[in-house]
C-alpha cells in the first residue's frame, strides 16, 4: 500500500503543479496587453523521494518551487533614468520651440526689424535734419522699437510664469505618487511575510509608480530584504518603507519673477532636482524665459543709455525754455553715482555745457559745469549740481522738483541748449544729462519701461539731430545712426547693439536645434531600453502558446498516470478481498 500511496501522491503533486503552471500561463496571456505587467515564469523542481528496496530513489514527483517575475533590476534602473532624460528633453524642446516663435520676425514687426529701421531713420535724418516729417518718422520709429521691446519682454515674462505654474502640479503629483508607493510598500511587506512567493501584482503596480515618479525627477531606488523599496532624491530619502516625506510647492518672488520650488515639508529643504520633467521646466524657466528676459532688458538698457548719451550732446531746431529730467534720485544729498542715488545709468567724473541765448539777439553764452565723482567727500550730488548751475549760469535757473528730478528753466527772453560752447560741439563727458534724463530721446530703465521721452513726444523740434546748433547740421543724428555698428560700452567685448540682438536670436535658434537633437537622442535611448525590458519582462504570445501546450500535455499525462494507478489500486483491493 505504501507504493500505491506514493504513486498517488506523485500524481496529486504533479496535477497541482501543472494546474499552477497553466494558471501562470493564463495570467501571462490575459495580461499581454498591459504595459505595466511583468511576465511570470513558473519554475518547476523535483520532490525528494524516499528510499525503496535496493537503495534506489525513484523520486516523489514535481512541484512549483517559485513563480519568478522576469525583471532585471539593473535594466529597470537604467530605464527609469532614461525616462527622466526623455521627459527633461521633451520639456526643454517644447519650451525652446515656443521661444523661437517669439524671435521669429516673419511680419517685420519684431525687435530685429524695428531696430534696423530705427537706426536707418536716424541715418536718413542726418541728410534732412530740418524736415519735420523726417523728425516725426524718427520719433515714431523709436516708439515702435520701444513697443516691440516691451511686447517681447512681456511675452517672455508670461512664458516664464506659465512654465513656473506647471511645477506646482508636478510637485503635487510627485507627492501623491510617493504616498501610493508607501502604501504599496506596506501591503507588499505584509503580503510576502512568511511566504516564498512575491506579491507580483502589487510589485507591478509599485514599479509602474516608480517609473511615473522618474518622469517628474531623477530618483534612486533601493529594495530592502522585506520587499520594501526606499526612494531617494539625490541623497535625501523620499520614501522609506511606509514612511513618506511630504513634498510641497513653495513660491518665492524675486521682483516680478515668481519661482516655484519643490521642498520637503518637514525641513523646508529644497529638493535637488537633476532630471525629469521638473528639471527640464526649471531650466526652461531660468534660461529660456527669465534668462532671455534679462538679456532683453540688457539690450533695452543699452539702447536707452547709448542713444540718450549721444542725444544729450545735441540740439534740436529750437532751444529749451524749460526742461525736466526723466529720472529721479532717491536722495538729493548723496553722490550721483552711488547706489543710494538709485540712478539706472550712473554718471561719472567729467563736465557738460549749458549754452544760454538771448532770444532777442540770439547771442549764445556757454557755461561749463564740472561733475566730480571720485569717491571723495566733494562728490557731486543733485543738491550741489543745482547749486553749481545757479552759481555759474546766467539766464537759466535750476531746481529740484518735488519728486527729486532736475529742472532747468530759462529766464524770460532766454533759451538754452546743451552740447556745444557756442562755436563747436562739446560732449557731456560726465554723462550726467543722460543719467538724469535731460535732453534725452528715450525714458525708462529696461524693456518693461522704455518709451519716447515725454518732452520729445510733445515737441519733435527738440529732437537733437545737430551737434553745433546751426541750420542743416545732422551730425548728431549720424552719431546715433552709427550705434547700429559700433561697439557699445554696455556689452562685453565691444559688441554693437545690432550684433547683440542678432547674437541673442542666433543663440535661441542654436539652443532649439540642440534641444531637438537631445530629444532625438534621449528618445532613442528610451526606445532601446524599453525594447530590452520588453524582451525580458514582456509577454510573447507565441512562447506562451508553446508553454500552454507543454503544460497541457504534461497535465494529460499525469491524469493518465493517476488513472492507471487507480486501476492498479482497484485490482489490489480485489485480490485482498
Amino acid at each position: 500500500m505504501g507504493l500505491m500511496n506514493s504513486a498517488l501522491q506523485i500524481g496529486r503533486s504533479a496535477l497541482l503543479t501543472y494546474q499552477g503552471a497553466l494558471q501562470t500561463v493564463g495570467s501571462n496571456i490575459s495580461s499581454a496587453a498591459s504595459p505595466d505587467y511583468t511576465r511570470l515564469n513558473p519554475l518547476l523542481g523535483p520532490i525528494q523521494g524516499g528510499i525503496h528496496g535496493t537503495d534506489l530513489e525513484p523520486g516523489a514527483g514535481v512541484a512549483i518551487t517559485e513563480i519568478k517575475r522576469m525583471l532585471d533590476d539593473a535594466l529597470e534602473g537604467r530605464l527609469r533614468l532614461a525616462i527622466g532624460g526623455q521627459t527633461e528633453s521633451d520639456a526643454r524642446q517644447v519650451s525652446l520651440s515656443q521661444l523661437e516663435s517669439f524671435f521669429d520676425d516673419v511680419s517685420g514687426a519684431g525687435v530685429g526689424s524695428r531696430l534696423t529701421d530705427f537706426f536707418g531713420l536716424f541715418e536718413e535724418l542726418q541728410n534732412s535734419p530740418e524736415d519735420v516729417a523726417a523728425r516725426d518718422l524718427t520719433i515714431a520709429g523709436g516708439a515702435l522699437l520701444a513697443e516691440s521691446l516691451q511686447d517681447l519682454r512681456g511675452q517672455l515674462s508670461s512664458f516664464g510664469q506659465g512654465i513656473d505654474s506647471q511645477i506646482s502640479d508636478l510637485v503635487a503629483s510627485a507627492d501623491e505618487i510617493a504616498h501610493q508607493i508607501g502604501v504599496l510598500n506596506q501591503e507588499i511587506s505584509t503580503g510576502e511575510a512568511g511566504r516564498r512567493s512575491e506579491a507580483t501584482a502589487l510589485r507591478d503596480q509599485r514599479d509602474a509608480l516608480l517609473r511615473d515618479l522618474s518622469e517628474i525627477f531623477d530618483v534612486t531606488v533601493r529594495e530592502e530584504p522585506d520587499g520594501d523599496v526606499n526612494v531617494y532624491i539625490g541623497s535625501e530619502a523620499l520614501v522609506q518603507g511606509a514612511t513618506v516625506r511630504e513634498l510641497v510647492a513653495i513660491q518665492d518672488v524675486d521682483g516680478e519673477f515668481i519661482r516655484t520650488s519643490a521642498r520637503f515639508a518637514d525641513t523646508n529643504q529644497q529638493v535637488q532636482v537633476h532630471g525629469g520633467r521638473m528639471a527640464g521646466l526649471i531650466t526652461a524657466r531660468e534660461e529660456d524665459a527669465y534668462g532671455r528676459t534679462d538679456e532683453i532688458d540688457t539690450l533695452a538698457s543699452a539702447i536707452i543709455s547709448d542713444v540718450n548719451r549721444i542725444h544729450a550732446d545735441g540740439q534740436g531746431l529750437q532751444g529749451f525754455s524749460s526742461v525736466t529730467g526723466s529720472y529721479d534720485v532717491l536722495a538729493t544729498d548723496v553722490a550721483l553715482d552711488s547706489t543710494a542715488a538709485g540712478l539706472a545709468f550712473p554718471p561719472q567724473s567729467g563736465s557738460f555745457f549749458i549754452t544760454v541765448a538771448d532770444d532777442a539777439t540770439s547771442t549764445p553764452v556757454a557755461y561749463r559745469i564740472d561733475v566730480a565723482l571720485d569717491g571723495t567727500a566733494g562728490d557731486t550730488t543733485l543738491d550741489s549740481l543745482v547749486a553749481d548751475i545757479n552759481a555759474n549760469v546766467s539766464g537759466a535757473t535750476a531746481s529740484i522738483t518735488s519728486d527729486n528730478r532736475l529742472q532747468i528753466v530759462g529766464d524770460t527772453g532766454f533759451s538754452f541748449t546743451f552740447g556745444y560752447d557756442g562755436q563747436q560741439a562739446r560732449s557731456d563727458t560726465s554723462h550726467v544729462l543722460a543719467a538724469l534724463g535731460v535732453n534725452n530721446f528715450f525714458q525708462g530703465r529696461d524693456a518693461s519701461s522704455i518709451a519716447i521721452s515725454d518732452t520729445l513726444a510733445a515737441n519733435p523740434e527738440l529732437l537733437a539731430a545737430a551737434s553745433v546748433f546751426v541750420s542743416g547740421d545732422g551730425a548728431n543724428a549720424a552719431n546715433i545712426a552709427s550705434l547700429s555698428s559700433i561697439g557699445s560700452a554696455s556689452f562685453r567685448g565691444g559688441v554693437s547693439i545690432q550684433d547683440y540682438f542678432n547674437g541673442l536670436s542666433g543663440r535661441v535658434a542654436v539652443d532649439g536645434s540642440a534641444a531637438n537633437a537631445n530629444m532625438d537622442a534621449s528618445t532613442s535611448v528610451l526606445l532601446s531600453l524599453s525594447a530590452q525590458k520588453e524582451s525580458v519582462s514582456g509577454v510573447n504570445l507565441d512562447e506562451e502558446a508553446v508553454s500552454l501546450l507543454k503544460y497541457q500535455r504534461a497535465y494529460q499525462g499525469v491524469a493518465r498516470y493517476v488513472s492507471v494507478v487507480d486501476e492498479l489500486l482497484g485490482e489490489l483491493v480485489a485480490l485482498v478481498r
